[in-house]
């Protein structure tokens, strides 16, 4: 793979969180409805969670601009994504078929995600960069 791909991979992880956390936010009573679940009530960490990785699509989007000044927000990225993968995860387990199915389409995007920013460490390391 090729800077340019990083790059543009970088753009496009800003774009998966920002507009993620946007639809989530415009759209949220529709989509827990759609999945058959309850609206988290009170809100508040549901909106504080949206708010996080919307910040993480921002750090994505200083990457895009900067990739190896900020080699740094990638690691944060692999652990925020490694995180959330884990914990949802163990909901789905623990949760048996109480978790919609398409809600797994959060989890395999960022578990994409982390396999192509630890590549691209390793492609910094290999250019010395």
């Amino acid at each position: 793979m090729t800077e340019n791909f990083y790059r543009r991979m970088f753009l496009v992880a800003s774009v998966w969180n920002i507009a993620g956390g946007a639809a989530i936010a415009i759209f949220g009573g529709w989509i827990f409805a759609r999945g058959g679940v309850s609206f988290p009530t009170p809100p508040a960490y549901f909106h504080s969670w949206i708010a996080l990785f919307m910040v993480f699509g921002i750090g994505y989007y200083m990457v895009y601009r900067d990739m190896y000044r900020n080699k740094n927000i990638v690691i944060l990225g692999i652990i925020g994504k490694l995180a959330f993968a884990i914990i949802f995860s163990y909901n789905i387990i623990v949760y048996r078929n109480q978790v919609p199915t398409f809600f797994l389409i959060p989890l395999i995007g960022d578990l994409v995600f982390v396999v192509l920013f630890w590549a691209f460490l390793n492609f910094a390391r290999n250019e010395g960069r």
